[in-house]
């Protein structure tokens, strides 16, 4: 009975999160966002009460360390986030405009690349270049909308009238506040959460999701700083070899990094054909091809283990394996969770093949030949 009540329960649970998954968004995101951050301000604070230590006893009284960490990393973030809008985005919207202006050009030119091309193929082969045609129009028609649909219905529901409008601009303030907000309660809302755990229970549970904190918070920060290392190695790059946007493109890219394999795979495909559509040489592509190859070697080699640090236990086909799951459940953001919740439940199937291994139905005399 306890436990047919404990699974209605964990369904209802979730049943609510999921029916209340629009308005606790903006709540998840800020709590992962000052989860992440939660060490670095920690140490800030070890730093501020030694300082404080020593400082006038008016001065220790009247000061919270936890305080003046959560404001010098909210003020730093600020300050970042400045100097990226004043001094990268304006780049990025003249090289995007530039783009644009330039769209008739690269529709002309792959005109009359591709047309000869088509020509020689339908005079050889009409019935058959009909039909591929006929088939690609068909095709185009039946899943275009498809692809389209959930952007449409995302942007419907966010500005399809004003009260969205606003909303969806408010979230835009509320994650920033609600972040520094648990930011500042983290380490008391962790202390917390550990009380709720029942005493037979709490030396298992601590020491796992001990293990899962630390390989977690080290993964989503070392990831990060990967992929803002990589986006502005690939921004700067791109654009010296005259790629059209290539500071948006180079950003993308290194954000992609986020997913196993994917900003290779994205990345040097959409860099070729940028490149292509713009200046037709050899040259460019081939220094195109050298700035992907070189990033995902230095990354691979270099920058992923020294950040990241070691590798999380993971096969490349299990990571390939999650990435799919995930992507075909919960879209892109299964795609970008996969991996490190996979990583997580890693900690748990360790526990789970011992505790199989050591059970009777594992251990257990095989059974005798069935009676005639």
């Amino acid at each position: 009975m306890r436990l047919a009540l404990a699974a209605v329960a964990v369904v209802l649970f979730f049943w609510g999160l999921y029916k209340l998954s629009d308005p606790l968004t903006p709540f998840a995101v800020a709590l992962a966002l000052a989860y992440f951050v939660n060490p670095l301000a920690n140490g800030m604070e070890r730093v501020f009460t030694r300082g404080l230590a020593r400082a006038p006893g008016w001065m220790s009284r009247r000061l919270d360390p936890r305080m003046l960490a959560v404001a010098v990393l909210t003020v730093v973030v600020l300050l970042a986030f400045l100097a990226v809008v004043l001094g990268v985005v304006p780049q990025v919207y003249a090289q995007v405009a530039e783009t644009v202006a330039k769209l008739p050009e690269y529709v002309n030119r792959l005109r009359a690349r591709l047309e000869p091309a088509y020509q020689r193929l339908h005079l050889r082969y009409p019935e058959q270049v009909d039909a591929v045609q006929e088939r690609l129009q068909s095709t185009l028609r039946t899943t275009l909308p498809g692809v389209l649909s959930p952007v449409t219905r995302a942007m419907g529901r966010a500005f399809s009238s004003v009260l969205s409008f606003v909303l969806a601009l408010l979230n835009l303030v509320i994650i920033p506040v609600f972040t520094v907000y648990l930011l500042y309660d983290m380490n008391r809302i962790r202390e917390g959460a550990k009380d709720l755990v029942p005493h037979r229970y709490r030396p298992y549970v601590y020491s796992r999701l001990g293990q899962v904190d630390r390989l977690l918070s080290a993964f989503a920060r070392g990831q990060i700083t990967v992929a803002l290392i990589l986006g502005s190695f690939y921004a700067v790059a791109l654009t010296a070899c005259g790629v059209p946007m290539g500071l948006l493109v180079g950003f993308v890219v290194g954000l992609f990094n986020l997913v196993p394999f994917m900003s290779t795979i994205i990345g040097l495909p959409l860099g070729l054909v940028l490149s292509w559509l713009d200046d037709q040489s050899l040259p460019r592509l081939i220094a195109v091809a050298v700035v992907f190859a070189f990033g995902q070697f230095v990354e691979g080699n270099f920058v992923t283990p020294r950040v990241v640090g070691s590798s999380l236990g993971l096969h490349s086909i299990v990571i390939m394996l999650a990435v799919l799951v995930g992507g075909s459940l919960f879209g892109f953001v299964g795609i970008v969770l996969a991996v490190p919740v996979t990583a997580a439940l890693s900690v748990f199937w360790k526990d789970l093949r011992v505790w199989y291994e050591g059970s009777d139905f594992y251990r257990g005399r095989p059974a005798g030949p069935a009676p005639l």
